[in-house]
C-alpha cells in the first residue's frame, strides 16, 4: 500500500498471492538459483513463447508506432485482439496499450514481438532497475545502527491513527481468494452445511431455532 501510494500511479507487476500455485511451475528445476535467474525465467519464459504468435505491422516509422495483432492461445479462449506498441529507440523505452509494459517495466509479449522485427534486443527495452548495477546502487550507501529508542529525536508531527477496520479480529481470518469450478464441485458433492444439533440445513447449531433431535434407540438398561 505504501509502495502504490508513492509511486506516481506506476505499478510494478503483480500485487496479490493467487499466481502463486501458477509461478511454482516455472520455477520446477531452477529453485536455486540466484533471484536475477528467477526473474528473467518467469518473465521471459512465457512472453516469448506468446510473442512468436503475434504478427507486426509498422504503424508510423517516423513515431516508431506499430499494430499488433495476437495470436490464439489458451486453447483457443485468450488473444487474437489488437494492441498499439510504441517504441523509442533511442532511450530503449516503450508503451503498449495492454499496459503491463509500463507496469513491470519489462517488454510485454507484444512489444518483444515488435522488438523481434526491427532486430532489437529485447533485454534492451528492460528497465535499468533490473540491472546489477542498479542493485548495487541500491546498497552503496553506509548504513547507521539504530540508537536506543529512548534517544530518538521527539516526533511533533501529525498523529496518524490506523483505520479501526483494518484491525485483526479474534478467529482465523477471512479469506479473499477468488473460487473457481474445483470449489464448486468440491461443495456440490459435500452438500449443504447442515446444523449439528437438528440436522437441518441454513444456520448452525448457535442459530439453531428448534430443539435437538431425539436419538433413536433407547437407553440401554443396567444389568442386573
Amino acid at each position: 500500500m505504501w509502495t502504490f501510494h508513492m509511486d506516481n500511479g506506476a505499478r510494478f507487476g503483480i500485487a496479490t498471492t493467487n499466481h502463486g500455485e501458477s509461478i511454482n511451475g516455472v520455477y520446477k528445476g531452477i529453485r536455486a538459483m540466484p533471484v536475477s535467474v528467477l526473474v528473467e525465467m518467469t518473465y521471459w519464459k512465457k512472453i516469448e513463447e506468446k510473442s512468436s504468435k503475434h504478427r507486426v505491422v509498422l504503424f508510423n516509422r517516423n513515431e516508431g508506432i506499430f499494430a499488433v495483432q495476437t495470436g490464439i492461445w489458451g486453447g483457443g479462449r485468450r488473444g487474437h485482439n489488437r494492441q498499439s506498441v510504441t517504441l523509442h529507440v533511442e532511450t530503449r523505452t516503450g508503451e503498449c496499450t495492454c499496459q503491463k509494459y509500463q507496469n513491470r517495466r519489462v517488454p510485454c509479449s507484444h512489444a518483444m514481438a515488435v522488438a523481434k522485427s526491427i532486430t532489437l534486443s529485447a533485454y534492451s527495452l528492460v528497465s535499468p532497475y533490473y540491472t546489477e548495477q542498479a542493485i548495487r546502487n541500491s546498497y552503496s550507501s553506509s548504513f547507521s545502527p539504530l540508537p536506543d529508542e529512548a534517544y530518538w529525536p521527539v516526533d511533533n508531527g501529525k498523529l496518524i491513527i490506523p483505520p479501526l477496520h483494518l484491525k485483526r479480529t479474534k478467529g482465523r481470518p477471512r479469506t479473499e481468494r477468488i473460487h473457481n469450478e474445483m470449489d464448486q464441485s468440491q461443495r456440490a458433492r459435500r452438500g449443504p452445511k447442515r446444523c449439528s444439533k437438528c440436522r437441518q440445513p441454513g444456520h448452525d447449531k448457535r442459530r439453531c431455532p428448534g430443539p435437538p433431535i431425539e436419538q433413536d434407540s433407547a437407553p440401554i438398561p443396567n444389568q442386573p
